[in-house]
């Protein structure tokens, strides 16, 4: 399974339709293809990644199959004072996701059964029996010199060929890397290059598009080797990507609302106690606000109820409806207060840019795993929250019935804030989640982790629309693979259908459908 970061499906096929990539176009032609992969929400490398190699959604970890991961950056409350992981950090948490991802999910490593796995510069791999870099911090080293230091930005094309040439080697001296002499089951491959890119210099840029042509390259050289080896007819490859793009128009400033509302970032280490943590804001901004700890005096920041979100602070702020003043706010998401791992709504609202109206709407969700339904419930008759009422195939699911994920993703693939119906809630029942989700129009970038702002570039990938949400789906190499082209299809459907093909069954927490 081969990650290239941060690749919109539109652009990736146009560059195949085009004849720059010519491997990946002969993968696609051989096998099972899909320009309508979708993948989750909110569309950010770890979580989405992470649900990639699952093939299960983040949700109430402890409680029912799904993993434990719902954002880049986010507060663990279970504690006192509360844990703050930022995995993109220079401190390393990173090597904590493994563990984060909790019990009752799998790997797709772990599913693959008794063979020999590896996992090739990818940090999410419980279940790997070889690790490349072999040191711990070799490759979050290697990561962070890649994003911190310019000069070293021009050896990036050369980190595509080292994945490509170590997986290579592991088939080539399987014993070396292994206890015995059989080539890998499965592998993992991240291509971590094209998401820096991205952010330094854009989609649209000449470099960021030629890294494209270069990992298309190196993926070709795999192929001819394990052709060589004897492997290719034995072997599956995917290819898919975590997340698409966009770009902002500006960089905005939330420090001067935050003073107005007197709203203190909370920070451990400076011992300055704060009533919010904002985890994580590009253009999407996932709120951790203090609650009141009346009912729970083992944890100082609890969930807050509704009223106290309406009553916030020394000023009594109505977070609810101040926080649509932050420049480009569009949507708001926020849970019930009675909500339960299987039952319950989640509140939305949506600010009508023309007119400054607020309209709202809910989505309820009940049961768990493969159980789990959704239904959303338009307030307005001739405006909703997402727009699905003016497109003929989404409105006929807006029924006032639950519908499950498939329903969901055949209904709305097609539109901006695909599978936003069910994806949202999985969100918020996980413990981890936000209180208050805040999404702007693409207008602002913020750039905000942990109330700090660590990024003043336009382009990035949180936003739910469909350019960000959309990623492309290869897969090929065996002849046993059939040739066709897959409508629509979402991330975690990559996972039982590798396992089909060498024989095993999923985990009982896998959400996905085997594309085959």
């Amino acid at each position: 399974m081969c990650i290239i970061d941060d690749v919109k499906s539109e652009d990736f096929f146009n560059f195949i339709r085009r004849g720059l990539l010519p491997n990946l176009k002969k993968l696609m032609g051989n096998g099972i293809y899909s320009e309508n992969c979708i993948t989750d929400f909110p569309p950010i490398t770890y979580p989405t990644q992470v649900s990639l190699l699952t093939g299960t959604y983040t949700g109430n970890y402890k409680k029912e199959l799904s993993h434990g991961v719902p954002l880049l950056n986010w507060m663990d409350r279970d504690v006192t004072p509360p844990i703050l992981r930022e995995y993109a950090s220079k401190n390393l948490q990173i090597y904590n996701i493994n563990e984060d991802m909790g019990n009752n999910c799998r790997t797709i490593l772990e599913m693959a059964g008794d063979g020999n796995t590896a996992s090739i510069a990818q940090f999410i791999n419980r279940g790997a029996d070889y690790i490349f870099p072999e040191r711990k911090t070799q490759l979050a080293m290697f990561y962070l010199f890649l994003k911190y230091f310019p000069s070293v930005r021009k050896r990036m094309v050369r980190s595509n060929s080292v994945i490509v040439q170590k997986l290579i080697k592991v088939f080539e001296r399987p014993k070396k890397f292994f206890d015995d002499s059989d080539p890998p089951i499965a592998s993992l491959l991240w291509f971590m290059s094209s998401d820096l890119l991205m952010h330094k210099f854009g989609f649209d840029s000449h470099i960021y598009k030629l890294n494209l042509l270069h990992i298309d390259k190196v993926i070709g050289v795999l192929i001819d080797n394990l052709e060589r080896l004897g492997y290719l007819n034995d072997t599956a490859i995917a290819i898919t990507s975590d997340h698409g793009n966009y770009k902002a128009e500006k960089v905005g400033n939330i420090a001067p609302f935050l003073r107005q509302k007197c709203l203190v970032n909370y920070h451990p280490l400076k011992k300055i106690r704060g009533n919010v943590d904002l985890a994580y804001y590009a253009s999407v901004g996932f709120f951790y606000f203090k609650g009141s700890n009346t009912n729970n005096f083992k944890n100082s920041w609890c969930h807050p109820t509704i009223k106290e979100l309406e009553r916030y602070g020394p000023n009594r702020v109505n977070l609810l409806k101040d926080l649509f003043k932050i420049d480009g706010s569009r949507l708001m998401f926020y849970k019930d207060d009675n909500n339960t791992h299987n039952k319950g709504i989640i509140h939305l609202k949506r600010k009508i840019e023309d007119t400054g109206k607020i309209i709202t709407g809910r989505i309820e969700y009940e049961g768990t795993g493969m159980d789990y339904k959704t239904r959303y419930i338009l307030d307005n008759d001739d405006v909703d929250i997402f727009g699905f009422i003016n497109d003929n195939l989404a409105n006929k699911i807006l029924d006032n019935k639950f519908h499950s994920i498939q329903e969901w993703l055949e209904a709305t693939y097609h539109l901006d804030y695909p599978l936003h119906p069910d994806l949202i809630p999985r969100h918020f029942k996980n413990p981890r989640s936000a209180d208050v989700i805040l999404s702007n129009n693409e207008s602002i970038k913020f750039g905000i982790h942990h109330g700090k702002q660590k990024s003043k570039n336009l382009y990035d990938h949180d936003l739910g629309l469909r350019k960000c949400m959309a990623v492309p789906l290869i897969i090929g190499g065996s002849l046993e693979i059939p040739k066709k082209q897959i409508k629509v299809c979402k991330i975690t459907d990559i996972v039982p259908t590798l396992l089909k093909l060498i024989g095993k069954r999923p985990h009982k927490s896998v959400i996905g459908e085997s594309l085959l």
